[in-house]
């Protein structure tokens, strides 16, 4: 899981790091076209840009499919700790009603009631 999770970060710190290039690349073209000193790449387009496209679209998708499979492992976590959590459930329940089932045998095998008091010993105490 662990191996996943970090598979999936790394893939999105890629991902991420070329839309922020492409960001980058886009702002430069504005900047420099609001000047009205187009860029010499704006007109045609370099190698570093499409190259750069291409890469984040290459990225996307093993991005995306990394957080597919990293959502996929998390529901199976998840479900498999419910499941856990109901049998630890369903054994503490058993055991507390094999307890209850004891001590229910124990009172009523002891006759203790009705308790003898002699209540002139208690009220000389007062």
């Amino acid at each position: 899981m662990r191996l996943t999770i970090k598979k999936y970060a790394n893939a999105k710190f890629e991902y991420l790091a070329y839309c922020l290039k492409i960001k980058e690349m886009d702002d430069e073209e504005y900047t420099f076209n609001s000047l009205d000193d187009p860029l010499p790449r704006s007109k045609k387009g370099t190698t570093s840009t499409v190259s750069c496209c291409v890469v984040a679209r290459k990225h996307v998708h093993i991005f995306l499919q990394l957080r597919s499979d990293v959502r996929v492992k998390l529901q199976l976590l998840n479900s498999k700790h419910v499941q856990d959590l109901t049998e630890q459930l369903e054994k503490w329940t058993k055991v507390l009603l094999e307890y209850y089932e004891e001590s229910l045998q124990i009172s009523n095998k002891a006759n203790v009631f009705p308790i003898d008091i002699d209540l002139s010993t208690v009220v000389d105490a007062q």
